[in-house]
């Protein structure tokens, strides 16, 4: 009887394995690797946890490179309407690339403005026009951004900053958006064709501005493709580790099914001998042995 029960027990247990293709349903039947098992699955879970953020900060920072160059674009064209030989048609193509600049620097991803820092669903700028810009006392008034970069963790002991401010990136673009509209208003304004030598010279010195709001603004586009960079790389590395670690808890926990598939069979075979010698020995008298 005994046999036949032990037989049974293991019978069930060669199912389970052939069944689930785990070696055990719970932590008891890994004995001593249960600890190194318990390990081996909170790392594979942390590291999917910041793989996911990993790929939304990734799909934040394409958002963000594509307003960047926006913005960028609109410096290149505030560049090329001052050195326009018409000084009628200035203000035009100034207030073209202004609209392209607020529509970059107003740009939204998932709901959320990307350069509104912390402060997210808040329009980072207070004006919307360059006569509104113009009617304000100084360029920086134009921005309500917060002083707080987004951050996210995407490792134990990595956190970045995954955001950029809009009057970080864009004040030194605004000033000259606004130099130029406070001078068309003013006693030497609006520019004329052909420019008087005073519009000529305020160009000239303005020029310098605009190029090198231009060039900084290149500058923080290739800053954020920095940032591409090196998230691309922490996702591959969670890949690489998520590859190891699922690998590790298959050798902890999955059955050799051509193995298990013998052992089911060898317990079947077992369950089956003990049950026939089971109901040999109860079919036995003693009626013989006492005549």
């Amino acid at each position: 009887m005994t046999n036949l029960l032990r037989a049974q027990n293991t019978l069930f247990e060669a199912q389970s394995a052939l069944t689930t293709g785990k070696k055990a349903t719970d932590l008891k039947g890994v004995g001593h690797q249960a600890e190194t098992l318990l390990a081996a699955r909170s790392a594979l879970a942390r590291s999917k946890a910041f793989e996911e953020a990993g790929v939304r900060v990734e799909a934040r920072l394409e958002a963000q490179n594509i307003a960047l160059e926006r913005l960028a674009g609109a410096a290149t064209e505030l560049r090329q309407s001052v050195t326009s030989t018409d000084g009628t048609f200035i203000m035009d193509q100034v207030n073209d690339a202004f609209y392209q600049a607020y529509n970059a620097l107003t740009t939204q991803h998932s709901g959320s403005y990307l350069f509104g820092g912390t402060r997210a669903d808040v329009n980072p700028m207070t004006v919307n026009s360059l006569a509104d810009l113009q009617a304000l006392p100084a360029a920086a008034d134009a921005f309500q951004n917060n002083s707080r970069r987004p951050q996210v963790q995407l490792d134990q002991n990595i956190q970045v900053d995954v955001g950029m401010l809009a009057d970080s990136v864009g004040n030194e673009l605004m000033t000259s958006f606004k130099r130029i509209a406070d001078f068309n208003a003013g006693v030497d304004g609006p520019f004329t064709q052909p420019m008087t030598d005073v519009q000529e010279a305020f160009i000239r010195t303005e020029l310098p501005l605009i190029i090198s709001a231009m060039e900084n603004l290149n500058a923080t586009v290739g800053q954020n493709g920095s940032d591409q960079s090196r998230v691309e790389t922490m996702l591959q590395s969670h890949s690489d580790r998520q590859i190891f670690l699922s690998k590790m808890l298959g050798d902890l926990e999955d059955v050799d099914m051509a193995v298990a598939a013998t052992n089911f069979q060898q317990a079947q075979t077992a369950i089956e001998v003990s049950a026939r010698t089971f109901s040999s020995l109860s079919q036995v008298s003693l009626l013989p042995f006492l005549r």
